[in-house]
């Protein structure tokens, strides 16, 4: 049984792999961007990262969003919707939540299997 850590750190690892699932959590890159915006940069960083282990959002299993204001729901659910493979969606949850970085607005935690050759 083989855990792969992805760029690991001090502190945390980038992703993790283990049994051909991926563990990332992404957040956005650019923190001065509204809701919509920001969700769409941190769903291009799970793109990114999902094409570096071989795999991509077809093949995501779980996702949990958290928000730190209801009021960006909306906003949110748009670039998410944009998106997302329609039928391929995964399983999802959105909490309203505070988030460490006061200028993050989103923050999106996926599980996804790996594709296998």
């Amino acid at each position: 049984m083989t855990i792969v850590r992805i760029d690991p750190d001090e502190r945390w690892s980038e992703a993790v792999i283990h049994n051909n699932v991926i563990y990332y959590t992404s957040v956005p890159t650019d923190l001065v961007a509204d809701a919509y915006a920001q969700t769409k940069s941190a769903l291009m960083e799970i793109d990114a990262i999902l094409a570096r282990v071989n795999s991509d959002k077809n093949q995501i299993l779980d996702v949990t969003i958290f928000l730190v204001d209801k009021a960006d729901f909306s906003a949110m659910n748009k670039a998410w919707d944009e998106w997302v493979v329609k039928g391929q969606a995964p399983v999802r949850c959105t909490v309203q939540s505070g988030l460490m970085n006061e200028r993050y607005k989103v923050e999106i935690k996926i599980v996804a299997a790996v594709k296998t050759a």
